[in-house]
């Protein structure tokens, strides 16, 4: 006789019933890391940028991970480097993933600093490099977007740019 492992009763954040409703999936976005992050990205007003380090996206290649985050606002990710599947995932949704020119840049930021990406619309176009001003500190960053990948994030993703072209 074989027995079968048995799985815990309570369904994970973002699995059945969650997973077609994107507000209360929202509800669990980065809460292992910061539980009031939720609650602090509806407040944010014009958007957020979230801050990361290494990998960011790893293990994170469902389209969930991006959609929760933008519909909470989020606009922009600054990482010290993307997961190859999810940095893909934020163009297709319309967030711009861009990485610090230097890794150390990342050490001191605190959450709820303020951030502030001038020119974000013309600046993908212009070339990869763009400037941040995080907390006070002016901050390089690129992007590795393809021109595709920029009219993507700028027409807010592939779904709006595609609704655009017809």
């Amino acid at each position: 006789m074989t027995s079968r492992p048995t799985r815990s009763c309570r369904p994970a954040p973002g699995s059945p019933p969650f997973r077609s409703n994107i507000p209360k999936i929202a509800e669990f976005s980065f809460t292992r890391i910061d539980e009031t992050y939720p609650q602090r990205a509806k407040e944010a007003e014009a958007g957020h940028v979230v801050i990361a380090g290494e990998n960011y996206g790893q293990g994170s290649s469902r389209e969930h991970a991006v959609i929760a985050p933008r519909h909470l606002g989020s606009r922009a990710v600054i990482a010290q480097s993307f997961a190859r599947i999810h940095w893909q995932n934020l163009a297709n949704f319309g967030i711009l993933a861009l990485e610090f020119d230097d890794p150390a840049d990342h050490d001191g930021i605190e959450a709820g600093a303020e951030v502030v990406l001038e020119g974000i619309h013309a600046a993908p176009r212009a070339g990869n490099a763009l400037t941040a001003r995080i907390g006070g500190r002016d901050i390089g960053s690129h992007h590795r977007l393809s021109p595709r990948q920029v009219d993507m994030v700028l027409a807010g993703g592939r779904i709006p740019l595609t609704a655009k072209d017809l």
